[in-house]
């Protein structure tokens, strides 16, 4: 019986001393790093050069002082205005508005 009561006492103190705090069930939390916010810089509006050119015959002057020749296709070099109240005009005023928006 003294055998029996050795075992048992030693049982119940490996049963307590094995309940003791370990490091397997903390949680740490990963490190993180965040980015700079910046604010996008404002559009900066600069009033173009003035220059002296003559215009050749047929052109139109329009708003902001372009010149077309409304008989040629629209292009790079001969932006001819969209038409009053249509959905392109929309856009270029949108365009005018905001520049980065049509890059």
């Amino acid at each position: 019986m003294n055998r029996v009561l050795t075992l048992t006492a030693t049982a119940i103190a490996l049963a307590v001393l094995g309940c003791g705090s370990d490091s397997s069930g903390e949680a740490t939390a990963p490190a993180v790093s965040i980015p700079a916010v910046t604010a996008p810089l404002p559009a900066t509006t600069a009033a173009p050069a003035a220059t002296t050119t003559t215009t050749p015959k047929g052109t139109t002057t329009g708003k902001g002082g372009n010149t077309y020749n409304p008989k040629q296709p629209d292009s790079a070099t001969n932006d001819v205005p969209p038409p009053q109240g249509s959905p392109q005009e929309a856009f270029e005023k949108q365009c005018e508005q905001n520049p980065q928006a049509c890059g």
